[in-house]
């Protein structure tokens, strides 16, 4: 009589079950891996493109910007997202530190994060 038995079938589907939830758990790591850096590097260039969009403003305008955190909400990459930015004064009178931190929107008033942190100064020449 030749095949295999009942007791080596039901062990060799267990070990092929075992080596398929591995793989299905490391296929959900990478896939949690590879969102959480597209949500990160996102965010970085919304941090700079808003220092950077800022540096141009303050070009055009003669005036240092003023003191105070602001928030605006923005749309990128197919989601919205939120740009919380800080204006504090140096020891120079001429010169501003900018913090700005990006969060996802979540739902109206909910937010995620932050994904990214930035800082720069903007001068008054």
């Amino acid at each position: 009589m030749r095949g295999f038995t009942l007791l080596e079938m039901l062990l060799a589907v267990a070990i092929i079950g075992v080596i398929g939830a591995s793989v299905a758990t490391a296929i959900g790591g990478v896939a949690n891996q590879t969102r959480s850096l597209e949500q990160r590097t996102v965010a970085s260039w919304i941090a700079s493109n808003h220092l950077t969009r800022m540096r141009m403003l303050q070009r055009r305008n003669a005036q240092l910007v003023a003191e105070g955190r602001s928030q605006t909400r923005m749309i990128f990459a197919d989601r919205e997202w939120e740009v919380e930015t800080q204006i504090t004064a140096t020891d120079h009178p001429w010169i501003r530190r900018v913090e700005v931190t990006v969060f996802e929107a979540t739902d109206e008033d909910d937010r995620a994060g932050p994904y990214s942190q930035m800082s720069g100064f903007l001068g008054q020449y």
